[in-house]
């Protein structure tokens, strides 16, 4: 996983892991826009062509109501198509609100869900199986950390404990900025792919609506031969 962060060994050095080299999901987020933004461009010249072009070239062949009727309907079902296709590949490029929670509520993240519980250990860590897990975690580390420092003000510069507590205290803030880059990796893993699963539903749109663009302009063009 993208940006997580090793256990944290016994002098309080955090251990790398390979996927912790990896880059942050984040930044695939933009690519996936400008694909979405491509998909937009098309829709529009496809439109254009099967809606601004063809009909023109061909109105003139359209005698009777009955004719008149069927191209109007082609035309209709191809300004739904297209309509449709670039309404539902526009969602793609919302940005989608992305909370610490959504990795468990989602259902654009199901399948990340079903992944994360194949191998709860290469996401969550030591720290748990589960975000509420990390969290706990960070609240029971931050804990620590603060009575550490407490103690160390209470210790005094030349107290015989202060080079245990100074140990203690870089171990314990070790841990809780691991336990921090878990969630934050995560944090960004979902966000990116929900922006994932709005791509590829905003592909799947743009085929149903071109299809159905490509049926209303053999309707039109139908009626107008």
């Amino acid at each position: 996983m993208s940006g997580s962060t090793g256990q944290t060994d016994a002098v309080g050095t955090q251990a790398p892991t390979p996927t912790s080299m990896l880059p942050s999901p984040l930044e695939s987020v933009a690519d996936m826009r400008a694909t979405a933004k491509w998909i937009l461009a098309a829709l529009a010249v496809t439109g254009a062509a099967l809606l601004g072009g063809g009909p023109l070239t061909a109105v003139g062949r359209i005698h009777g109501l009955g004719h008149a009727v069927t191209a109007y309907a082609g035309l209709l079902l191809g300004l739904v198509g297209i309509g449709w296709a670039i309404w539902r590949t526009a969602d793609a490029l919302i940005p989608p609100l992305t909370t610490p929670r959504s990795l468990e509520s989602s259902p654009l993240l199901a399948d990340l869900r079903s992944r994360i519980a194949r191998e709860p250990e290469s996401f969550y860590g030591p720290f748990g199986a589960s975000v509420g897990d990390l969290h706990r975690a960070l609240e029971f580390h931050s804990t620590v950390t603060r009575n550490i420092e407490r103690l160390l003000e209470l210790e005094g510069p030349d107290g015989p404990r202060r080079a245990l507590l100074l140990g203690k205290l870089a171990e314990s803030r070790t841990t809780t900025a691991a336990i921090h880059a878990r969630l934050r990796s995560l944090w960004e893993l979902a966000h990116a792919w929900q922006v994932r699963a709005q791509l590829r539903n905003a592909r799947l749109h743009s085929l149903a609506g071109g299809a159905l663009a490509a049926l209303g302009a053999v309707v039109f063009l139908s009626a107008a031969s």
